[in-house]
């Protein structure tokens, strides 16, 4: 149920739609930075790439830190937050993650990951919510998955793999499908997994660093928008 506090702290809002995707890595931020940084560097190649800890004061600071937005992503935050959630936000203005990087934190850093998108109103895509929970179990890869979306006139569930302990799995019973995993159902799962990404309270940059990533040398034939273009569809 709903307590009637708002779902995003006004920072979350002030940048929506690309807090409508928040990645979440279980672990210390310094090891879940250095992990970001060998994948991303890994992804590109030859292609120079900035790491650094800046202190960035608050989300306003960090989420404008970004140059632009870009369809791939160039630049990449590593949050400290004070649960034992790292979480982890990228210029791309798809505004939807990065599900291979999360992917790739869990297969090959053995990093447990939550890739998850929840939006009830149409923004970068149509409405809907989604998450994939990651953890490796020895050498296999277990994941849970669960979507509630819209495609054009008609609303898709589906899901695969075990729920978790923390799921109210009776609400995917809903007649509604919208109503079976939406912005407030989301709120309140990750909650119940401990992290609390679209509360700004829960983060840690008054006391921590932030870990970047910047692609400075990206090449060319990426598009870009700038912030208010992205944050105008909201």
């Amino acid at each position: 149920m709903s307590s009637g506090k708002p779902l995003r702290s006004p920072a979350l809002d002030r940048w929506w739609p690309t807090t409508q995707s928040l990645d979440l890595v279980e672990g210390p931020i310094e090891e879940v930075a250095r992990a970001v940084g060998d994948q991303v560097t890994r992804f590109v190649g030859d292609e120079p790439v900035r790491t650094a800890w800046e202190k960035l004061p608050d989300l306003d600071a960090a989420f404008g830190a970004a140059p632009d937005f870009t369809n791939v992503p160039t630049f990449f935050l590593v949050l400290p937050t004070r649960s034992k959630w790292t979480v982890l936000w990228n210029n791309g203005f798809g505004c939807d993650g990065y599900d291979s990087l999360c992917w790739c934190l869990t297969q090959m850093d053995g990093m447990t990951t939550v890739h998850w998108s929840a939006h009830d109103a149409s923004t970068t895509f149509q409405s809907g919510a989604t998450f994939c929970y990651r953890r490796r179990d020895g050498t296999a890869l277990v994941e849970r998955t669960v979507h509630a979306y819209r495609e054009d006139e008609r609303w898709l569930f589906r899901e695969s793999g075990d729920p978790l302990p923390e799921e109210d799995v009776a609400g995917y019973a809903a007649p509604r499908k919208s109503d079976r995993l939406n912005e407030q159902r989301m709120s309140e799962l990750l909650a119940r997994l401990g992290a609390a990404p679209w509360d700004e309270g829960s983060y840690a940059l008054a006391e921590r660093e932030t870990f970047v990533v910047h692609r400075r040398a990206a090449p060319s034939t990426i598009t870009r928008m700038d912030r208010g273009a992205v944050l105008a569809r909201a």
